[in-house]
């Protein structure tokens, strides 16, 4: 992959594998989610990354039981801006936000939290899609 591409991520038709709470902060950690990757000079490619882990700092406590499995849908509402339904892997956020996530099983979950990281994991990995 060339070093010079930006990867961004998807909240819709990803799929969680696990959350976990460490003190504060609910890391969420994605098996795979929708993405797209933009290479300066190039049309953006397709695919899924795996190895996804979002870091909610200091998340107020919510029902994450329902967290797990496909998300159909989803946005970040970082004060002050519109709705965003994409978020570049690596980055950081640091100011009040909600992240709304819709599990397929259930209805709307929303977390509040001070600060997001988002970064793919030790060996998390672009795959390009070969849908057609």
């Amino acid at each position: 992959m060339d070093v010079q591409a930006a990867l961004e991520m998807e909240f819709a038709d990803s799929e969680i594998r696990q959350t976990l709470w460490r003190g504060d902060d609910l890391h969420v950690i994605f098996s795979a989610v929708a993405a797209a990757r933009h290479a300066p000079g190039e049309a953006p490619v397709r695919g899924f990354l795996q190895g996804v882990e979002l870091v909610l700092q200091r998340c107020m406590p919510a029902a994450t039981s329902t967290l797990f499995g496909r998300v159909r849908a989803g946005s970040l509402r970082v004060q002050g801006q519109s709705p965003q339904l994409r978020m570049s892997v690596p980055s950081r956020r640091e100011m009040p936000l909600s992240l709304e996530l819709e599990p397929a099983q259930s209805g709307v979950v929303v977390l509040q939290a001070q600060a997001i990281e988002c970064h793919l994991q030790t060996g998390g990995v672009f795959r390009e899609s070969l849908f057609c």
